[in-house]
């Protein structure tokens, strides 16, 4: 009925009503098959690659392929795949015109110019005229009972079997013809409709014959757009004048229906399905046509294809987008006039009838919502109805109080006398007739013994109430905006509820059939007190919201709750049994509003928000009217198949793969996952678990995303359930195994090479320090010996010259003055020289820094000394005048060369020694010899301990980088030659 009309009845009724029992204005409900179903619609927004869908066909595995003039796309019922061709298979035209699924799952394909699609898997076949089709718009496909492929192009009719494309029309049997539907009947007879109808006998492969059908009509209006075969075995053909059906042998035309009928489907219900150009939907039940026009159904008039999936959900492909009608057992009743109120409460009565508050009263009766209006209050703005046990009618109002109706007679109740606020939120009715009411702020009790108001000052939670109700104790509860109250034996009392819900949003309450309390609350789920303990269901649990603004039990124990926008019924059993800290998900119901109050919104916060009638149906209030949830059939269907579709590594896509190595550089991995399934996944959830990592499940937010960083190396199972909250406990998992690669420094090989490198590491430190160590014994030790080797070689060679002259002194007779005092001068030089000595070598220990020294001189000098003090004669020869060296080489060097001329002198009993000094090139040599007793040659080779001097001599030619040699045999005297590098160990070039 259109909204003059409406309006009209409504006015008269207004004019004509009685003021005693109120004046009505009606709203028929927008009845029709198309209210009983939720839509849903997608466009190019929303994934489509172009919105004129042409084509639909599910798949064996629950994906919807879906032909657009732009292309095809697959559709799991979460997100859109675009199918794409690769580049050498280019096509000539992206349009897709019909679609087909074979028995094995592969799905045909034609398309408007660029011939027919063949897709199976990862392959794709294309037929052109390449391969003998000689029209490459291919309009109609179907597969018959043998799995053979008909195609039906501009030009011709094809069959495809064993491989081979064959033309069938165009011979004497077969008239050629433009196809543009075909289907095998259940007589397996081959329908092929276009420029004619024909019905084809396919029995004998190559001999086809074929039966021509005359359409009614003019030859324009006859063509053929869509041939269907119902259950009763009637055919239906869709023509470009209208729909014909076949009955007695004769075509007959559906009068109502003048548009071209491009689609056709029967549904499983029985109901056939008629989608035309520009003149919208048709629906045939039970020899009754019906148009879906309802505004805002389709989003175009034209309709191109029509589907009917497994879950019985109808999708349909129009000009301008694709839509999915979902059967709902909700309907709304639109409220006439009802505007857009900021509050709406619902209740009803013991005849059925159905009392909405919405500023204005209204009454639903039969399906009908009328408005009601009584001249007693004064135009006040109405909150809510209440009927008392008596047949008192009590009004709730918006700033004017209450009002009471005891037959004809009406009390007004306002405040400050009898009320504590005027703003009315909900009545109650206590066992004893005492009525309670619920205001802005605070309560107030009206009974036999008079008024008592019940405000903070009294004892209440909050000023600000918002639900009531009385428990089978006779107890009253109440729930304010900020803590809930207990009223007891005429106190208020405290317990776990009390302190539990002391800071909450109390919106609603209910006593459940076994005595439970429940608390609905505006912000954080819902709460049960059951034998002195409170639990908490959320979200965690399954419930669609945390904010309840309803709660209800039907008397078949069915939990009902409404929230901001969603209405959910949950069994009896599971809210009794399940234990909200566990695992166990409850099984809710979630309901979707009708197409034309798709989006409405709960009302909440004031009472009653809902109302069970007797009928069993479940009533609402929502901004688009009041709605009523029917009987509703259990949910069915597959469950939710989850997959993951995605991988990202630090934001980069990766294949999926089930030999994913992650790679050791990788800091953020995130798993992108689906569900799928055609039916509504506002109630799809997702649960997933890292193995080796999570301890317990994790819940995604919205984007299905599970993303973890910075893991360890290592082999991990990522496990990944979908379930449907209606069927928790039907889930369907997808399992993905993964190797996180270690880096470098995490390997085996790495741990054993540095295990290895430590050890080195550790030894070369070892053997670093033993080597200090040796290195400062042997300098110790070489201090040692040079520290010996100036002991012996200046201080006890000086000791032992002065010992000598003082024993040549004491052997001179007594009268012999003169050469006792001359030896004795030569004792004290000695002395003073062997000091010398002494000093100098304790000044070496102390200063680095030294001079150069003539080693000719001091040679001589160490000659004439010998003599001085033995007698014995040195004969120094030398081929330079003179022999610049440094003081601490001359020194190494006159310390050997002394030591060899006092062993010669002591130890051989020669009575001279020859010293030689000769250079040539870099070389130096300084050569001893006498001609004495001599020594064993073994002796002379190998120098051992009690032969210090040969020692002393020996490393003092070392520590200048020189050698050393002796040659000694007994009788023939001894030869010491020293061999030095001129230019090494401060050695330098002598001047001649």
């Amino acid at each position: 009925m259109g909204t003059f009309i409406r309006v009209s009845i409504a006015l008269l009724l207004l004019c004509a009503a009685g003021c005693a029992c109120g004046s009505t204005a009606s709203s028929p409900v927008h009845a029709g098959a198309d209210l009983s179903y939720a839509r849903t619609l997608w466009q190019v927004s929303d994934g489509l690659p172009e919105d004129t869908v042409q084509a639909l066909a599910e798949s064996r595995d629950g994906l919807l392929w879906i032909g657009t003039t732009g292309g095809l796309t697959r559709f799991d019922g979460a997100h859109m795949k675009a199918f794409g061709v690769a580049s050498k298979q280019m096509l000539a035209a992206h349009s897709i015109f019909c679609t087909a699924i074979a028995p094995d799952g592969s799905l045909w394909a034609g398309t408007e110019g660029g011939g027919l699609l063949h897709i199976a898997g990862d392959s794709t076949e294309i037929f052109t005229r390449a391969q003998g089709l000689t029209d490459e718009f291919v309009r109609s496909v179907a597969i018959d009972h043998l799995g053979r492929v008909w195609v039906g192009t501009d030009d011709g009719l094809f069959v495809i079997a064993h491989g081979r494309l064959r033309r069938v029309d165009g011979t004497a049997a077969i008239p050629a013809l433009a196809v543009h539907s075909i289907l095998e009947d259940r007589s397996h007879r081959l329908w092929a409709g276009g420029s004619r109808l024909i019905a084809v006998d396919i029995a004998q492969e190559g001999a086809e014959q074929a039966q021509e059908f005359r359409l009614p009509g003019a030859y324009s209006k006859s063509r053929v757009k869509k041939i269907l075969e119902g259950r009763d075995g009637t055919i239906w053909v869709g023509t470009v004048g209208g729909l014909e059906r076949l009955r007695a042998g004769r075509f007959e035309g559906v009068e109502e229906i003048h548009a071209t009928v491009r689609s056709l489907l029967e549904a499983s219900d029985g109901a056939l399905w008629i989608g035309t150009i520009g003149d919208g939907l048709w629906t045939w039940r039970e020899g009754r046509l019906s148009p879906m026009r309802s505004a805002g159904l389709l989003p175009s008039d034209t309709v191109l294809s029509i589907l009917e999936d497994a879950q019985q959900q109808i999708w349909i492909g129009t000009q301008a987008g694709l839509v999915r009608l979902n059967k709902t057992p909700v309907s709304v009743v639109e409220l006439p006039e009802g505007g857009d109120p900021d509050f709406e409460t619902i209740s009803g009565d013991a005849r059925g009838d159905v009392w909405v508050a919405a500023q204005r009263l209204y009454r639903v009766r039969g399906g009908v919502a009328s408005q009601v209006t009584y001249p007693e209050l004064g135009g006040s703005t109405v909150r809510n109805l209440f009927t008392a046990r008596n047949g008192d009618l009590w009004l709730g109002t918006d700033g004017s109080g209450a009002y009471r109706r005891r037959g004809s007679a009406w009390t007004h109740y306002t405040a400050p006398r009898e009320l504590t606020n005027n703003f009315i939120r909900g009545f109650l009715e206590a066992s004893g007739g005492d009525i309670w009411i619920a205001t802005d702020e605070g309560v107030s009790r009206i009974g036999g013994e008079g008024v008592h108001q019940l405000t903070e000052a009294n004892g209440l939670a909050f000023f600000s109430t918002r639900s009531l109700i009385e428990d089978r104790n006779g107890s009253i509860w109440i729930g304010t905006d900020r803590g809930l109250s207990h009223w007891s034996h005429g106190q208020f009392a405290q317990d776990a509820a009390t302190l539990g819900l002391a800071t909450e949003k109390v919106w609603s309450i209910l006593e459940d059939r076994s005595g439970a309390l429940w608390f609905g609350t505006r912000d954080h789920g819902l709460f049960r007190y059951r034998d002195g303990v409170l639990d908490r269901f959320t979200v965690e649990q399954g419930l669609p919201s945390n904010s309840i603004y309803q709660i209800l039990q039907d008397r078949r124990g069915v939990f009902w709750l409404s929230g901001p926008n969603t209405v959910a019924s949950i069994p009896e059993a599971e809210m009794r049994a399940i234990a909200p800290h566990t695992d166990t998900l409850l099984s809710v119901t979630v309901y979707a509003m009708p197409f034309r109050a798709d989006g409405a919104q709960m009302y909440g916060g004031r009472q009653p928000a809902g109302w069970l009638a007797p009928d069993d149906s479940v009533w609402f209030a929502t901004t688009r009217g009041a709605a009523r949830v029917g009987e509703a059939h259990p949910a069915s269907g597959m469950p939710p198949r989850v997959s993951i579709e995605e991988i990202l590594e630090d934001g980069r896509s990766v294949p999926v793969s089930s030999a994913l190595k992650v790679g050791s550089g990788v800091a953020r991995l995130s798993f992108a996952f689906t569900a799928r399934s055609l039916l509504s996944q506002k109630g799809v959830r997702f649960r997933y678990k890292l193995e080796n990592f999570d301890t317990a499940w994790n819940s995604p937010a919205s984007d299905r995303v599970a993303t973890y960083t910075n893991l360890r190396a290592g082999r991990y199972k990522l496990r990944v359930v979908a379930f449907d909250t209606a069927r928790p406990s039907e889930i369907t998992e997808v399992d993905l195994e993964f190797v996180k690669l270690p880096a470098f420094y995490q390997t085996w090989w790495f741990f054993t090479l540095a295990a290895c490198l430590l050890g080195a590491t550790a030894a070369l430190a070892y053997r670093l320090r033993v080597r200090r160590i040796q290195a400062s014994f042997a300098a110790v030790l070489a201090e040692r010996n040079r520290m010996a080797r100036e002991m012996h070689d200046t201080v006890i060679q000086g000791c032992t010259g002065i010992s000598t002259l003082l024993e040549a002194v004491a052997s001179l007779p007594a009268d012999t003055p003169a050469p006792g005092n001359e030896l004795l001068d030569y004792a004290r030089l000695q002395a003073r020289a062997t000091i010398d000595e002494a000093r100098r070598a304790v000044w070496n220990m102390r200063h680095e820094r030294e001079n150069d020294v003539d080693l000719i001189e001091l040679l001589t000098g160490v000659a004439q000394q010998t003599a001085r003090e033995f007698g014995t004669h040195v004969d120094l020869r030398h081929d330079v005048t003179e022999l610049t060296v440094s003081a601490s080489a001359a020194h190494e060097i006159l310390m050997t060369v002394r030591e060899a001329i006092y062993n010669s002198v002591q130890h051989s009993g020669t009575k001279e020694v020859e010293l030689a000094v000769k250079t040539q090139g870099e070389e130096l040599t300084l050569t001893i010899a006498d001609q004495g007793c001599g020594m064993p040659q073994t002796a002379a080779a190998s120098p051992h301990e009690g032969h210090y001097g040969m020692i002393g001599m020996r490393e003092r030619m070392q520590r200048l980088g020189g050698q050393f040699e002796l040659t000694s045999s007994l009788g023939h005297g001894t030869r010491i030659q020293l061999r030095l590098r001129r230019t090494v160990r401060g050695v330098p070039a002598g001047r001649s």
